[in-house]
């Protein structure tokens, strides 16, 4: 592997238009809110996300997070500089304490961007991350992602399957390639359900978020699409996993806007959600089925 790839560490090696380093001391933050029940950190190789005007972008949860956003428009902000030393300073802190014994490490990766953005074919951060894993791995990590671009790593992540508990878990909140009235998807559905059955066939578990439930043509089929592709489904809806009470975080968005006047109203209801988790229990079986935040938290 290059060391372009490896370890980017001057800012000319950024590609065009792309945003600066970031120095972070850590790069392991412990978690709290939504996550907390099933995870003791989260890991973000970027601040910010490219996808900020793909579909994922209208409703994205990370949009209203001021501690990242700063009052400026959702985007990708930074790459962080020097992650491999940063993640070993943060394993020895837990794992090799100078007082006390050493303490569990489940990590969600990532919390508040994706691990494999656009960006990260030239910089490699979640690369060299996944390397150092492999040689200190945690106790519990979850590569979530709505990118195929993760079939890349699928050595490694193999290597870490055989080394701690491993989920590579795929956003695919429909079976749309366009949906009406959004802009275009980060990635397709057929591919990223093609990348999800990759690894479940390698023997590495592997869970489809469909977060938030988005309309879907045909709910039957793309259960059965499901159920050759991944271990297990979690379902969500702005109403229960936006963080907020309500889903107010989202209705501050135009997002239910967007689904209203694309003829799809109904998509934004708990009734239409729980049609589509009968449906899908139907196909996966009930076990097979995790809603919300329990689904996400369950490791």
């Amino acid at each position: 592997m290059s060391e372009r790839l490896s370890q980017p560490s001057v800012p000319d090696a950024l590609p065009t238009g792309a945003v600066p380093w970031v120095h972070h001391t850590s790069i392991l933050t412990p978690t709290s809110g939504f996550l907390r029940a099933g995870y003791t950190h989260t890991c973000n190789p970027y601040v910010g996300c490219a996808f900020a005007q793909a579909l994922c972008g209208t409703y994205c949860y990370a949009q209203h997070n001021r501690w990242i956003t700063h009052g400026r428009p959702w985007g990708l902000y930074g790459a962080k500089r020097d992650v491999r030393e940063a993640y070993r300073r943060d394993y020895a802190r837990v794992k090799r304490p100078r007082r006390g014994a050493p303490q569990p490490l489940k990590i969600y990766m990532s919390s508040s961007t994706d691990p494999y953005l656009p960006q990260e074919r030239r910089l490699g951060l979640t690369h060299a991350l996944l390397e150092e894993m492999v040689q200190q791995p945690p106790d519990v990590l979850v590569v979530q992602t709505r990118s195929p671009l993760i079939g890349r790593d699928h050595a490694l992540l193999e290597q870490l399957a055989a080394r701690c508990t491993l989920w590579v878990s795929v956003t695919v909140e429909t079976d749309m390639a366009h949906v009406p009235g959004f802009p275009p998807q980060a990635a397709s559905p057929t591919a990223r359900l093609a990348v999800l059955r990759r690894f479940r066939e390698a023997g590495v578990q592997t869970q489809a978020t469909i977060s938030p439930l988005l309309p879907l043509a045909d709910p039957r089929a793309f259960a059965q699409a499901l159920d050759v592709a991944c271990t297990r489904v979690i379902l969500d809806h702005y109403l229960l996993g936006d963080g907020s009470p309500g889903g107010w975080r989202t209705q501050h968005t135009d997002f239910v806007q967007r689904l209203a006047q694309a003829g799809y109203a109904a998509w934004a209801t708990l009734e239409t959600f729980e049609a589509t988790r009968v449906t899908l229990v139907g196909v996966l079986g009930l076990g097979r089925v995790l809603i919300s935040r329990a689904g996400f938290n369950a490791v």
